[in-house]
């Protein structure tokens, strides 16, 4: 008991410091994901074409899906320490003929089990295709990006959160690129893309 008496200033100062350090990365890395960020917005279809090329993702991805993704102009990850640490995954997305939401977000919970769903923004379908999302929506033969987008109870849901955090949020570049050959990119895209290797 006296020893860890001793140990528990230390524990503390530890997590102040590493909260602080937290902190002091964030700060440094906000404007860098910013500039990023403006720049991957003026590329149309950059997140359908990433997500569509991920190796893993790919394999949920439907040609609906995409046609989906492809009207979605930015993706953020917020990080948030209280009242619990979780993750919040905000999808941007431009008019389109399937819902009204400009912004749908997905938060997760991190615990010692990963990443568990604990909110996510109702989906607001415009009329005509408010039938088809329900027939979509209830189809749970398999783990898809429609169920993940429309339902954070559907299982599998924490995979897919997973591989938007920590690897297309954090390096989007190489899945964009990906099906590329030589000579194929604008001259636009190629100077976008330089841009963004410097980031």
């Amino acid at each position: 008991e006296a020893l860890q008496t001793e140990v528990q200033p230390l524990n503390t100062h530890a997590s102040r410091e590493d909260s602080q350090l937290k902190l002091s990365i964030w700060q440094r890395r906000r404007h860098h994901l910013e500039q990023r960020s403006a720049l991957i917005q003026g590329i149309r279809g950059f997140w359908a074409k990433a997500f569509v090329n991920h190796p893993q993702m790919s394999a949920l991805i439907s040609k609906h899906d995409e046609s989906m993704l492809r009207h979605m102009t930015n993706l953020k990850v917020e990080e948030h320490k209280f009242p619990r640490e979780c993750r919040k995954i905000l999808l941007f997305f431009g008019k389109n003929s399937y819902f009204r939401n400009e912004v749908v977000t997905k938060e997760y919970v991190l615990g010692l089990a990963g990443y568990t769903a604990s909110h996510s923004s109702p989906i607001q379908w415009y009329p005509r295709y408010r039938q088809e999302a329900y027939r979509r929506r209830h189809d749970n033969s398999s783990l898809n990006f429609f169920n993940w987008f429309c339902d954070h109870r559907f299982a599998g849901s924490s995979r897919i959160a997973e591989i938007i955090i920590e690897d297309l949020w954090r390096n989007p570049l190489p899945y964009f690129k990906m099906e590329e050959a030589p000579g194929e990119s604008t001259e636009r895209e190629r100077g976008i893309c330089t841009i963004l290797r410097r980031l």
